[in-house]
């Protein structure tokens, strides 16, 4: 016969024991550590040319591939169109690029 909660023991549901490893003090192996994205070795070919070259200061420009007033037209037409879905994208990349550019980071 089983007791009611109120008459079974209580029973301290957490442990505490001092000493013992917390997750703050375990050392996390599986951690990913960086990789270097500037390939500063130089490969030359045969020829003596090198094969790898790499621009450390490029300006990125974003040219946009229609005016936004034809893209937000384009993203209200049928679900089913792959045209409304890439017009859709492309006005969510913008707003994603503005509001990067205005908070400064």
């Amino acid at each position: 016969m089983a007791l009611f909660p109120e008459r079974e023991p209580r029973i301290k549901p957490v442990e505490e024991r001092p000493g013992e490893a917390d997750s703050l003090t375990i050392e996390r192996k599986e951690v990913v550590t960086p990789v270097p994205t500037q390939f500063k070795a130089q490969v030359n070919d045969d020829q003596g040319k090198p094969l790898i070259t790499t621009q450390t200061n490029k300006a990125i420009n974003i040219q946009l591939p229609e005016p936004v007033e034809v893209l937000q037209e384009e993203s209200k037409g049928d679900i089913g169109n792959a045209l409304t879905w890439w017009a859709s994208w492309w006005i969510r990349l913008f707003k994603k690029y503005v509001f990067r550019n205005s908070t400064g980071s």
